[in-house]
């Protein structure tokens, strides 16, 4: 019997060492109640905090790291004396702020400084994405509009078709507002 106990709690031991390697996790943590069970496993990547708790039943949610705005740390005189604390994690969702706790954290000082920082860094990235225009090649191609020539300025058209032609040529970047506007004077003058 005690080596089947110790069997599963290596076996425990191993599945959180493989997690905590997985390439692309930040942190990874295994919850250590002063009872020895229940405690959580969370694992964080550049992307998700996951975090699993549960002896008889399984409470498991992932959230998105740059819904994530403060974190803090809380520890009471035993969890001191064990070296373990809690994690309190801000979760800001569009329903509103909730707060997760992650109970019984080792080295929790620095699980706070991981999680901040990379949910800083994730909600500095969603905030760029959010700001930033994508084109794609998949567009329908516009056609392109012949930009007039400065030929095309000749003394025979209407003096409003040639400010019409003016105006094409200043969009299109042909012309600086300086020789718009001192060719405008001019058909202007001619009126």
């Amino acid at each position: 019997m005690v080596k089947r106990a110790t069997d599963g709690i290596s076996a425990r031991s191993k599945e959180a060492e493989e997690l905590a390697h997985a390439p692309d996790v930040l942190w990874a943590a295994k919850g250590q109640p002063i009872t020895g069970i229940g405690g959580g496993r969370f694992r964080l990547t550049a992307s998700t905090l996951f975090f699993e708790r549960g002896t008889l039943t399984t409470n498991a949610q992932q959230v998105p790291t740059h819904q994530l705005f403060d974190i803090d740390m809380r520890q009471s005189l035993t969890q001191k004396a064990r070296g373990v604390g809690d994690v309190l994690v801000h979760v800001h969702r569009p329903s509103g702020v909730e707060v997760a706790v992650l109970p019984d954290i080792p080295n929790p000082r620095e699980a706070v400084t991981i999680i901040n920082r990379v949910a800083h860094e994730a909600r500095l990235a969603a905030h760029r994405l959010a700001n930033t225009h994508h084109y794609t090649a998949d567009a329908a191609p516009q056609q392109a509009q012949p930009v007039p020539t400065a030929h095309a300025l000749s003394p025979e058209l209407d003096p409003m078709e040639q400010l019409v032609k003016l105006g094409q040529l200043r969009d299109a970047g042909i012309l600086t507002e300086e020789e718009f506007a001192t060719k405008k004077a001019e058909i202007l003058a001619r009126l």
